[in-house]
């Protein structure tokens, strides 16, 4: 064999792999796309989970045609987008639709999804990394409904920040955990319809939540800091919001709960405006609405709302 042709041959023993291990900056999934394509936009794959694996960390994965593309974890930094007009489904039968595990300081967008519970499964979106950045925009996630099942769930010290999303019909809404009084949970939840859940906003220990320009309706409870027999270290701002046609609106449990509410309205809740007890701290910055609720408030903390 001459010199060149042995060159030849080295060269695309060498360039096979590495044809074979090329990524995409921007995949794609179609309904009628093949997990055994390139998951480029002209040769759609079918799932998530495989156009994840032949995309790039900070690369982009977007829907192409309305369809359930099955449940996936996503282990680098990318943006998932489902445009509008465009129905991309998750719906699991069992356990998680969508787990966010990345290795810390990575950033996540889910965008257009509609991640449905209703067929059995446990979790909506499960965010278990330290240091992530989570964002949900434009999401649906409802149907989460048995005992325990969750529409949100972060249990790491992470930032979850989810915009213009219905929650709906879940046990727990949106539920977040942080690791320490170091390592705290962050939620921000920003033009958001949280509604027909049990427990539709649900911070438990080591947590920093912001509630901005929100409506809770049609829960047992809006906001719940409930302590489970501990006390928990949460702290809540509420900002012009609406909770309305709950049970309750705002419940807080023992002294580490600290909720601050401005510009909000509470009204024609059918239990109580607010359940404050055990030395939590509930006080308003202002321009709060406490109206038409079957009772105003029971209290045995702080309590200094007008």
């Amino acid at each position: 064999m001459s010199l060149l042709r042995r060159t030849v041959v080295l060269l695309i023993v060498v360039l096979i792999p590495l044809v074979a291990a090329a990524q995409n900056n921007r995949s794609a999934v179609a309904i009628t796309g093949s997990d055994a394509a390139t998951c480029t936009v002209p040769d759609p794959c079918r799932t998530f989970g495989v156009a994840l694996s032949k995309t790039n960390a900070g690369g982009e994965v977007i829907v192409l045609s309305s369809g359930g593309y099955g449940p996936f974890t996503v282990s680098q930094s990318v943006t998932i987008v489902s445009p509008s007009g465009i129905y991309a489904a998750i719906a699991p039968t069992s356990g998680t639709g969508i787990v966010i595990s990345t290795a810390s300081g990575a950033s996540v967008v889910l965008r257009g999804l509609y991640v449905n519970g209703a067929l059995g499964g446990s979790v909506g979106v499960w965010v278990l990394s330290a240091g992530t950045i989570t964002y949900l925009e434009n999401m649906v996630i409802a149907g989460f409904s048995l005992g325990g099942a969750v529409g949100v769930y972060e249990t790491a010290a992470a930032d979850f920040r989810i915009k213009d999303s219905f929650v709906r019909n879940n046990y727990y809404g949106i539920a977040f955990s942080g690791a320490s009084a170091s390592s705290r949970a962050r939620a921000t939840i920003d033009h958001c319809r949280v509604e027909g859940n049990t427990y539709a906003i649900s911070p438990a220990t080591f947590t920093d939540t912001t509630v901005s320009e929100s409506l809770m309706t049609g829960n047992f409870r809006g906001l719940s800091i409930d302590s489970g027999g501990t006390d928990i270290d949460a702290r809540v701002a509420v900002n012009d919001s609406v909770f309305a046609q709950n049970s309750v609106g705002i419940f807080a449990i023992r002294t580490l709960a600290l909720v601050r509410v401005a510009g909000s309205t509470i009204t024609q809740n059918t239990q109580f405006a607010l359940d404050i007890q055990q030395g939590a701290q509930v006080t308003s910055a202002g321009n709060n609405v406490v109206i038409d609720n079957a009772a105003k408030e029971t209290f045995s903390g702080t309590f200094a709302l007008q």
